[in-house]
Parts: structure tokens; C-alpha cells; sequence
């Protein structure tokens, strides 16, 4: 796992510095969020800021890959993964400085060299107002992904129930599909705003940017629809060949975001080349609201607007909603990462994470922030002491590690429920009528007492 997240962290690192070139490229005469004259585009001094923020973005790439290196030698699954999202977090936080650096420098640039922009009234087109979403696609063309959402969380709730985390997946899955409807509603929304003084050409604009975003609205929640029978589907279908499908999804999901941002990126070059076309483009200088890549206008009431370098959307800080979104985003983000970091460091570090207790009705198991499994003494059919588990298993909730696996797992197409140091030997297992249950304790000995417990109370049961 550690070789992979290393893989993972230098792909995301060189991934960021190629994205972040992005801005560095002139989109409707804005230039690292700085607005500029048409005529001032290629400027030796625009350029050379242009050329050295690329330059430090492939640097700080290289930089960040080589700290990372220490991932290789973590032995705690809890640690490798902290050290991962401290070098996510990490990257991210170096590399919107160094965009806020060059921001400055290229504003710089221009109030030295007192490059104006010239003024002109407000042009209202009417007629591009009343056809603005002439070309947006329509809200049917979601239909598709609507009812496979809702039919894989009405099937995965009838066979699964609301246990193992059906519930989870379920609504992950309908706030995917609502997240993208809403988006499409904003996109309905955007006001237009004439870039150049020819109308045919500010409607091709408008046309092309609301037809591209519509539809990878519509494609992307169809794209991650059939999430919603992830539940069934790896209870249901045999082990290999959910693999495939598994490896088969993840290509797709895969070859969707580089679709994805071919797509955009094909977008916006298209509406550059229909605004060079215009003899006259008209100036809308936004930078006093565009604050490092970042939007803040309280007198704007739109919550979510188009971005300046037409890659994205952004929310507009400026409003009551925009900064209760962020924090909402933000709470989220800290709870997952609270999740997934808690129990592991338990697991590494705690003399005894995973727990077994017998009473008088029966076997009681808990690991970190999970939920206690009961097993009646009438329900287990054997208890026995094995050395390794099934190879054939799959993990359906919980966690998955080099170092120890819990939750729910389908091991030999049985449903099971697994509580294992996979460094430890011998694992205790029981089998009642319904699943399997594994468990290890880090005192090997620990285990052994437990099962010689265990039996002492079924021989005086029977």
C-alpha cells in the first residue's frame, strides 16, 4: 500500500503543477487573475512572470515528490496515512501560495506600467438574454441517471437492508445525483455578459460554455449512478467477477476525468478563438472581486458562478450561502478524515483494539467506531482455531489493509464479519447460521484463551 500512495502522491503531484499552468494562459484577456489589454497579452514582462510561475509549479512538484519519499519506510497503516494527507493538504496549501505570489507579481506589472483598460457603457443584449439557454440541454436528458440512483438504493435496501452501511452508500449516491442537478440549475441561472461588441459572436460564447457544462452535468451523474448498486452488487456477484467489474468501473471513472478535462479545456479554447474573431472586445474588469482564484462579491446574488479561466465553477464567497456551503464542505472533509485516520491509529497503537467479551447470552465484538456485533451462544454452530483466512474474501464495509481488516467482508461467498491483525496468528473463527465471524488479538495467547474459554462455555451449555 505504501508503494502505491507514493505512486499516487507524485501522479497527483505533477497532475496539480500541469493543471495549474492553466491560469497562466490568457482567457478572455485575463492572465493569472489579472485583466489585461488585449494588445498587452505578449508582452515581454506579462510572459516572463507567465514563463517563471510554470517553471516554480514543475519545481515545487519535484520538491513535494521527494518529502514524500518517507511514505515508503512507514510500518502504521494510521501513520502512512496521515503523512498522505499531510502531503495532500500540503501541495495544496504551497501551491495556491505560489499562485497568490505570481497573482501579485503580474498585478505588479500592470499598475507599473499603468495599463488602463479602456471603458465602455454597459452593453444589455437583449436578445441574447431571452435565448441565453437556447442550447442548454434539457433537464430529461438526467432522467436516466435519476432512476438508476433511486432503483440501486430501492434493490439494495430490500436484499441488504439499512445495515453493513446500505444507508450510507445510498445517500452518498442520491446527494451525487441532486449535487449535479443543482449545478445544472446554477448553470440555468448565469446571467450573460457581452464579451465583444458583435452579437453573433457573445451568442456563440454563450451558447458553447452552457451547452459544454450542461451536458457533463447530465453525463457526469449518469457516469456515477451505478454507485448506488455497489452494496448488492459485491454481496451478489461472485468474487472474480466483480473484480472485473470493479477494475472495469474504475478504468471508466478513470477515462471519464481525462474526458472530462479535455472536454473543458477544449471548451474554453473554442471560446477564445470565437473572441478573437471580434474586432472589438469589450473589457469587464473583475479583479477587485476575484480575490487569488477565489470570488467574494456581497453584491452579486448569484451563489455559484462561472471561474475566471472557464475550467470551473466557484462559489461566491461574498454571500451568507457561499461561506455556509464552504463551511459545511469543510466540516464534512474534517469528519471523513477524523473517520478514516481514528480507528487505524487505535488499531496501531492501542494494546488492544479489537475486543471480545463473553456473558451469559452470549460473545460481544467492537472495534474502534464500529458498531458492537452480538452472537448468541444458540446461533454458533463451531468454533475452531485457524491459521490464515480464505484468499477468496471481499470487503463490503470497513477497512482494508496490509496490517489488519474489519467490518463486512464476503469471505468464500459467505457473508462474514472480520476483526483481524493479519500479522497474527492463530485467527479464532466462528461460525454461526448466518455468517463467520474472524477475530485476532495482538497477544496471540489472548486469542488461544478466548477460544478455550468459548468452548468451556458451549460444553457446559449443551
Amino acid at each position: 500500500m505504501n508503494f502505491f500512495l507514493y505512486l499516487l502522491l507524485v501522479g497527483v503531484n505533477f497532475l496539480m503543477a500541469f493543471t495549474g499552468r492553466i491560469p497562466a494562459n490568457p482567457h478572455k484577456n485575463v492572465i493569472l487573475e489579472t485583466t489585461l489589454p488585449k494588445d498587452k497579452l505578449q508582452d515581454e514582462q506579462v510572459l516572463l512572470v507567465s514563463k517563471t510561475y510554470k517553471k516554480r509549479l514543475v519545481q515545487l512538484a519535484f520538491i513535494f515528490s521527494i518529502i514524500a519519499l518517507p511514505i515508503l519506510l512507514i510500518p502504521y497503516d494510521s501513520l502512512t496515512l496521515f503523512y498522505f494527507m499531510l502531503m495532500t493538504i500540503g501541495l495544496i496549501g504551497a501551491s495556491f501560495y505560489l499562485e497568490v505570489v505570481y497573482i501579485r507579481k503580474m498585478t505588479a506589472v500592470k499598475v507599473k506600467n499603468n495599463w488602463i483598460l479602456p471603458t465602455k457603457p454597459i452593453l444589455v443584449d437583449t436578445r441574447l438574454v431571452v435565448n441565453k439557454n437556447r442550447k442548454l440541454i434539457s433537464i430529461w436528458w438526467f432522467l436516466p441517471s435519476v432512476l438508476m440512483t433511486l432503483t440501486g438504493c430501492i434493490y439494495s435496501v430490500q436484499t441488504l437492508g439499512l445495515s453493513n452501511g446500505t444507508w450510507l452508500i445510498c445517500l452518498i449516491s442520491i446527494l451525487m445525483t441532486g449535487m449535479f442537478l443543482l449545478f445544472y440549475y446554477f448553470i440555468a441561472r448565469f446571467p450573460v455578459k457581452p464579451v465583444t461588441s458583435d452579437e453573433m459572436i457573445n451568442q456563440k460564447v454563450n451558447d458553447q460554455m452552457r451547452h459544454h457544462w450542461s451536458v457533463l452535468m447530465a453525463v457526469s451523474a449518469f457516469v456515477l449512478s451505478p454507485f448506488a448498486f455497489l452494496p448488492t452488487s459485491s454481496v451478489t456477484i461472485p468474487y472474480e467477477r466483480m473484480m472485473v467489474f470493479s477494475i472495469g468501473y474504475a478504468v471508466l471513472i478513470l477515462g471519464f476525468v481525462i474526458f472530462t478535462f479535455y472536454y473543458l479545456f477544449s471548451s474554453r479554447k473554442k471560446q477564445d478563438y470565437l473572441i478573437a474573431q471580434a474586432t472589438e472586445y469589450r473589457y469587464s474588469d473583475e479583479d477587485q472581486y476575484w480575490k487569488y482564484g477565489i470570488y467574494m462579491n456581497p453584491n452579486d446574488k448569484r451563489i455559484m458562478v462561472p471561474d475566471r479561466i472557464g475550467m470551473n465553477i466557484s462559489v461566491n464567497l461574498g454571500r451568507p450561502a457561499g461561506k455556509l456551503a464552504l463551511g459545511i464542505t469543510g466540516i464534512l472533509v474534517l469528519i471523513a478524515l477524523i473517520a478514516s485516520s481514528v480507528p487505524m491509529l487505535i488499531s496501531d497503537f492501542s494494546s488492544n483494539p479489537f475486543d471480545l467479551t463473553t456473558t451469559h447470552t452470549g460473545i460481544s465484538l467492537s472495534a474502534p467506531l464500529n458498531q458492537r456485533k452480538q452472537i448468541a451462544w444458540s446461533d454458533i454452530e463451531s468454533v475452531k482455531l485457524v491459521d490464515s483466512l480464505p484468499s477468496d474474501k471481499l470487503r463490503i464495509y470497513g477497512t482494508a489493509t496490509e496490517n489488519y481488516l474489519t467490518g463486512e467482508f464476503q469471505v468464500n461467498g459467505q457473508p462474514a464479519y472480520l476483526l483481524v491483525l493479519t500479522n497474527k496468528k492463530p485467527i479464532l473463527e466462528i461460525k454461526t447460521k448466518e455468517k463467520f465471524y474472524y477475530y485476532t488479538n495482538k497477544d496471540s495467547t489472548l486469542t488461544k484463551k478466548y477460544y478455550q474459554n468459548i468452548q468451556a462455555i458451549r460444553e457446559k451449555k449443551q
